[in-house]
């Protein structure tokens, strides 16, 4: 009897279940969602899509064009070892940067994430890959923003386009390419063991500012593993390698015929480019007015905690410095920045 009891109560109470859910799907279906909901009109972005084109030769190039089209082009070229997507790790500014009507393409090196490796290019390659994205886009002018060991490519561009570039802009990286310290030595250079794990070779430390940005770490160590896994290539260094020697092995720039306006930001904190001098860059861009903006505690990523600078100065109100000044965003004049307790950038660094 017990037992029957049990099985009774046990149908009783899957019927009351049963009934409360149907009520409780009743009463949803009854409520006006599309009255109440602002439904959307097209999906949200999940990043920007990698393109590609194919060279006469056969090879491929994977570029991303993110942005209007009618906004000024800049031309962005990553860190060392990345993929075309390391423009994701932009994306926390990515509203400033189309309310700003900036249009940003960039272009995958050799040998990482969807690239096939090839031993036997070099930066005046990659210069070419460029100009192919850009006349198959139908680009004209543009402005350059090259970061860390993407400068030196970024430089290379700049030599070669000196005539339809709008402005430069360096962000922790060396004016000069030829370095023998940057130089590798066969498999026991460093990064041999960080690309075999993401979380050591795009880490930010703990007190960098960085981490304040929700996901960024996160988005960074995605890149990390794109750049070196995507293919099946199971973290291969010999693209790594190569993209070291090309810095030391490339000819010297000739800078001299490049007019257009050079903006550099360096950490004087920076580890990684401490034997950099400011003066080092009205050298190396000598016919050019050139701003070199330091940030005392600033270290390697200065490139993303300034990005908002960077974004302003490439749409052409360089002349001018974003602060945040008791809860308040304004531009002010650079020799007013000397003279305030204002906080460089967007008020969100503070939050």
């Amino acid at each position: 009897m017990k037992t029957h009891k049990r099985k009774a109560f046990a149908i009783t109470a899957g019927v009351k279940s049963a009934l409360w859910i149907a009520s409780l799907l009743a009463s949803m279906s009854a409520t006006p969602v599309i009255g109440q909901t602002s439904l959307p009109l097209a999906f949200d972005s999940l990043g920007p899509t990698v393109q590609s084109l194919t060279t006469d030769t056969g090879r491929a190039i994977h570029f991303v064009d993110d942005g209007n089209e009618d906004g000024l082009p800049v031309v962005f070229t990553g860190g060392l070892g990345t993929s075309v997507r390391v423009i994701r790790l932009l994306d926390f500014l990515e509203t400033m940067r189309r309310d700003l009507k900036l249009r940003f393409i960039t272009v995958e090196r050799n040998g990482f994430g969807q690239t096939e490796f090839d031993d036997s290019l070099t930066m005046t390659d990659y210069v070419s890959d460029v100009e192919t994205v850009l006349s198959h886009l139908q680009i004209d002018r543009f402005a350059l923003f090259g970061i860390s060991g993407g400068g030196p490519y970024t430089a290379k561009i700049a030599e070669r386009h000196a005539g339809r570039i709008l402005s430069v802009h360096m962000a922790a990286t060396s004016p000069a390419i030829g370095n023998p310290q940057r130089c590798s030595n066969g498999r026991s250079s460093p990064y041999a063991e960080m690309l075999r794990y993401p979380m050591r070779f795009f880490g930010f430390p703990e007190n960098s500012p960085l981490h304040r940005i929700k996901g960024f770490q996160d988005t960074a160590y995605d890149e990390a593993a794109r750049a070196h896994n995507l293919r099946g290539q199971s973290a291969e260094l010999a693209p790594l390698l190569h993209e070291l020697t090309l810095y030391c092995t490339e000819p010297a720039m000739d800078s001299g015929h490049i007019t257009a306006p050079v903006y550099v930001y360096l950490g004087l904190q920076d580890d990684v480019l401490s034997s950099v001098n400011p003066d080092d860059w009205y050298s190396a861009y000598s016919n050019a007015d050139v701003t070199v903006r330091t940030y005392p505690d600033g270290g390697h990523d200065v490139q993303y905690r300034h990005l908002d600078q960077i974004l302003l100065d490439i749409s052409g109100q360089g002349d001018q410095i974003l602060v945040c000044e008791n809860g308040q965003q304004r531009m002010i004049d650079p020799s007013e920045a000397n003279r305030t307790a204002a906080s460089l950038g967007l008020c969100a660094w503070q939050n």
